[in-house]
């Protein structure tokens, strides 16, 4: 499976939290063929099951919704309010088009800015927040169909940058690229582990998908597979680095045990990979997974990216692939 061709499609779909169904259903085709059981649960999270030798029930997780936003008024005079759904710097918005989902189509619609030969020094200094921003509909014959509670991203198409790819969701759709060539890694290679690829709804807004099907499924051990900041310096942590492999996170929400054994392996096996401390909470769904029922060994493996949460997001397909390498090695401790 070629990963960039991969990736490609999966970011093209829009997906914003607790609206994956469209992202989920191209994801359970791709992957339907390396397992022996797909499923949903009641929240949308999508489990792909590939069974093992029964030794222990493990879950890789990687989330597959995406921030976004939702229109929360719509004016009389032609514009719509919007807020997010999930974190998203308002400067993220100036001069975009948006795509909104309404009940008879996609309505396109525009944050424009005041140009700047017409900008005054106060525009200069200050940044609009989300009371100050507008989505001006009139150029949209749909427009009159824009709803409060319709859901909208900005628009963006994935573009490939010397080899890196660019691309809105890849928060965390390059995670979900990695499970699926891990699970097709799994035709050559066997798991010991019962193995449940788990794609999980919601972890934007701190949502139920990942803990609810960690909970159901009473797993031993699980790896979460998420993004982290690329080629940042901050001066109290190291550079995590984009095309230098993924980052295994050590902290107090990882189980120490599981991160010796997954470290070991990557070095036996000449797998890239990259340390990054997390003293607190790791903001992702690893938080909520380790304390599941009686708690579950828990393991968290970071795609490196940059300018998270825009619509430029960069990944090395490199990286991805590297992930997917150790992940179906994992299955085989």
């Amino acid at each position: 499976m070629d990963t960039k061709m991969l990736l490609m499609e999966l970011t093209k779909v829009d997906g914003p939290s607790g609206y994956e169904d469209e992202v989920i259903s191209l994801i359970e085709e791709k992957i339907k063929p390396f397992v022996d059981e797909v499923w949903r649960n009641k929240v949308g999270t999508l489990v792909a099951f590939k069974k093992g030798e029964g030794k222990e029930k493990l879950g890789i997780f990687a989330h597959v919704d995406e921030v976004g936003f939702v229109i929360t008024k719509v004016e009389p005079d032609g514009f719509a309010r919007l807020e997010t759904i999930g974190g998203v710097d308002p400067k993220v918005l100036f001069a975009q088009r948006i795509k909104i989902f309404t009940s008879k189509g996609i309505a396109t619609g525009v944050v424009g800015v005041l140009p700047p030969h017409l900008q005054k020094e106060e525009h200069r200094k200050s940044v609009p927040s989300y009371d100050k921003i507008f989505v001006d509909l009139s150029c949209s014959p749909l427009a009159t169909h824009v709803k409060v509670g319709n859901v909208c991203v900005v628009e963006s198409e994935p573009v490939e940058l010397n080899g890196k790819l660019s691309a809105k969701a890849l928060d965390d759709r390059a995670g979900c690229a990695a499970l699926i060539l891990a699970a097709e890694m799994l035709q050559r290679i066997k798991n010991k582990s019962d193995v449940y690829f788990i794609f999980s709804s919601q972890e934007e807004v701190a949502g139920p998908g990942a803990v609810s099907i960690a909970y159901e499924l009473e797993l031993q051990k699980a790896i979460v597979v998420d993004v982290t900041h690329a080629n940042e310096k901050v001066p109290q942590f190291p550079t995590i680095k984009l095309s230098e492999g993924p980052a295994l996170c050590v902290g107090p929400t990882v189980d120490r045990e599981f991160f010796s054994a997954i470290r070991e392996l990557a070095e036996k096996n000449g797998v890239r990979i990259q340390i990054e401390p997390s003293p607190g909470r790791s903001g992702t769904d690893t938080d909520e997974i380790q304390l599941t029922k009686t708690g579950v060994k828990t393991m968290l493996v970071s795609i490196p990216l940059m300018y998270m949460h825009t619509p430029v997001e960069v990944v090395d397909p490199k990286d991805v692939e590297e992930t997917a390498r150790l992940l179906a090695l994992a299955t085989t401790i």
